[in-house]
């Protein structure tokens, strides 16, 4: 099994309304899918202010890809600038096309 890191900015979306919630900056692993399991992918990521909420969300990455995670407390706020501290678990493929779109699944 192959694990793939990757960092970046990303947004938060509200799963049931589609409203944006948070510009995050984020480092998250990936498994591929095998022919016995499907893919994995999980991280932690910082944003700017706390979130209201906990819970499910979909986060779209900077190259378009997005799906729905999974969102957890994992720290308090750290340095001068505050930043919260969450992590993720994606819970659904990995599409492409942007947030609206039907993409292709990155999974294939």
């Amino acid at each position: 099994m192959t694990v793939r890191y990757q960092g970046g900015t990303a947004r938060l979306y509200a799963k049931d309304i589609e409203k944006a919630v948070a510009d995050v900056r984020y480092q998250m692993m990936t498994t591929q899918a095998t022919k016995f399991t499907r893919m994995k992918w999980w991280g932690d990521f910082s944003a700017n202010k706390e979130l209201k909420s906990l819970g499910e969300f979909i986060m779209e990455f900077e190259d378009g890809t997005r799906g729905d995670v999974s969102v957890y407390h994992s720290g308090a706020p750290q340095g001068k600038a505050g930043r919260y501290q969450y992590s993720f678990n994606g819970r659904s493929k990995l599409v492409g096309a942007g947030f609206r779109g039907h993409g292709k699944s990155s999974e294939t």
